[in-house]
């Protein structure tokens, strides 16, 4: 703002004022608030991580209010609005497409910086000045709006400056005040009184943490009474304007210290009702990135969900936003190996820094709608995961519920035998390789047996190497190991370890992919005839009547098609029969293999 200006009034002496205070002199513009701008309590939005360690360090809520809007891409930078605030994370120069036509311009020239973050406070209260908006102070119930507390802000109202001595008093309050000096009249010092309540609120640490005069600003008016009627009686109230802020003190209402309650003016509810919320500024095709869970929805803020994804899901966006409520939705689309779906998703939701090379989730509907429709019928007696390894995306029904394993409990067998091998620095013997032959690729179960219990020291030679190479979800049984219970989550993490190379030597993880290979044909069901011609498929099924005579059948393997691999993982329980099981994963393979080949 302005300094060092001068103002005469009507047939009064000059006033030489040093806030800036004239620049409404003369205004009488007035705005009526009818931007519609609604807030969902049931739709919560939190303080965006651009702005949480301002938050932390400037008072919280304390100071700034509740968050009003997700935080959202304008051509200045990214803001977000808070009931009594908002604050501009700005651009880099060559960002910003709007330059000084832009009124966010004006507003973040004039803001408080932290030197810390660069973030900036915007003065909104000088914006709602400056329109004359007639939103009531107070309460809805009052009648002074901003206009009123414009007319205040005049310099020819300042008050001359206590004689030294004497008690320093506001004529248009009661009680003692601090005078602040801020300009001369004929001669004299001139300013305002700041009541002793606001001089001791504005001097808390967690409200004023970089000072007073940093973060509100001398006082543009004198502490103003006005009283609301409402339903629970009269309130007698003060109003002071600041250079950046305002504070309203209501004398009716007392705080958990029995003092007057004292809150700063909803500057930030106020602004977006009267002049509207800054235009988003995105492009259409940019890359963003989900934080979290995320529903994507056919319209904004309604509908059945079209698909739902996780942690670091890619998408695009198609260059139209629309606010609803006080949530900004984006217009995105995520694309497949074979076609591209559209969809809305929440601002709060989304990043634009790419995660780097983290993989992606996503559940079974993001990949294929009517297969997730199909799975969702069989409730919890089904679980399958799909890994896109080329894409670095999973897919997921039910993938850490618990099933029995049944005979894919060879392939943790397998590879914890291979592992003890290597411990003890050596290849299997010919008896060994049989016995690994004959229980992978003809699922042999005496063979399992003896690997199990006499090979790897059974359940605790199962879990100890589990342990090592940071796998969780198998449940080995000391007994039974067919038995055993797994998620499918896990089965897609030890054979994706396994086709990285992340764990074996090449040469025992060649040996261990070759013979997941040569599986006997009547056992290739599920992955292995669904997929296309020419892949390479490595895979073990598994099948067991269970305790209540209902089936278990899974399918898993890994599948190689030129540049495209994926690794899937079916499981089943409680199926009435064996053909029934062998359906299920049929049909779930059979659906995967095209989609991703």
């Amino acid at each position: 703002m302005s300094s060092g200006c001068v103002f005469r009034g009507p047939g009064t002496a000059i006033t030489h004022v040093s806030n800036g205070a004239n620049q409404w002199v003369g205004k009488s513009n007035v705005t009526t608030p009818n931007v519609d701008f609604p807030v969902s309590e049931a739709q919560q939005v939190g303080v965006s991580p651009l702005f949480e360690r301002y938050t932390q360090n400037h008072g919280g809520t304390a100071s700034l209010g509740s968050p009003l809007t997700a935080a959202f891409p304008t051509d200045q930078g990214w803001m977000q609005f808070f009931t009594s605030g908002a604050l501009l994370q700005p651009a880099r120069q060559q960002e910003s497409m709007q330059g000084t036509k832009d009124p966010l311009t004006a507003l973040s020239e004039n803001g408080v910086k932290d030197a810390n973050t660069g973030i900036v406070r915007l003065p909104l209260l000088q914006a709602l000045l400056t329109a004359g908006s007639q939103v009531p102070i107070g309460g809805e119930k009052s009648h002074f709006t901003y206009v009123d507390l414009r007319k205040a802000t005049n310099p020819s109202l300042m008050l001359a400056a206590p004689a030294e001595g004497q008690t320093a008093t506001s004529t248009s309050v009661s009680g003692k005040g601090t005078f602040i000096g801020e300009g001369t009249r004929a001669g004299q010092d001139v300013g305002h009184f700041i009541p002793l309540p606001l001089w001791n609120y504005i001097h808390r640490s967690d409200i004023s943490p970089d000072g007073w005069e940093t973060d509100f600003g001398p006082p543009l008016t004198e502490a103003l009474s006005l009283s609301i009627t409402t339903h629970d009686g009269t309130h007698h109230m003060l109003v002071q304007a600041f250079e950046y802020d305002g504070l309203v003190l209501d004398q009716g209402a007392a705080n958990a210290s029995g003092q007057p309650q004292i809150q700063r003016l909803n500057s930030g509810t106020d602004y977006v009702h009267t002049i509207g919320l800054p235009a988003v500024a995105i492009r259409a095709r940019q890359a963003i990135w989900t934080q979290t869970d995320t529903a994507l929805l056919p319209v904004p803020g309604a509908g059945q969900a079209v698909a739902h994804v996780g942690q670091n899901f890619p998408l695009t966006l198609l260059g139209d936003t629309k606010w609803d409520t006080n949530m900004l939705w984006y217009h995105i689309q995520w694309a497949e190996p074979k076609e591209s779906r559209e969809g809305w998703v929440p601002a709060n939701t989304i990043t634009f820094i790419k995660p780097g090379n983290a993989s992606s989730q996503a559940s079974m509907d993001a990949l294929s709608p009517d297969l997730a429709t199909y799975l969702a019928g069989l409730g919890n007696d089904a679980g399958a995961v799909v890994y896109d390894m080329s894409r670095q995306r999973y897919y997921t029904y039910n993938g850490n519920a618990q099933f029995i394993v049944a005979s894919s409990m060879k392939v943790a067998i397998m590879l914890t035998f291979f592992d003890a091998l290597e411990q003890q620095g050596r290849e299997p013997n010919d008896e060994e390789m049989n016995l690994l032959t004959t229980m992978i690729e003809n699922s042999d179960n005496d063979s399992a047996s003896t690997l199990y219990f006499e090979g790897i020291g059974g359940a605790a030679g199962i879990t100890r190497y589990m342990q090592k190479i940071g796998v969780s979800g198998l449940n080995p049984n000391d007994d039974a190991w067919g038995y055993s219970t797994i998620t499918p989550q896990t089965m897609v993490n030890l054979l994706t370890l396994l086709q990285e190379g992340k764990i074996l030597t090449a040469h025992d993880r060649d040996i261990a992919l070759n013979l997941m290979e040569h599986i006997e044909s009547d056992q290739r069901f599920g992955v292995g005839d669904s997929a296309p011609n020419g892949a390479i498929v490595a895979m073990k099924n598994g099948w067991v009547p269970g305790p209540d005579d209902q089936w278990a059948t899974n399918s898993s393997g890994i599948v190689t098609l030129g540049q495209e691999t994926y690794i899937i993982s079916i499981y089943t329980a409680e199926i009435d029969s064996f053909e029934d099981g062998q359906a299920i994963v049929q049909h779930v393979c059979g659906t995967i293999a095209p989609l991703l080949t």
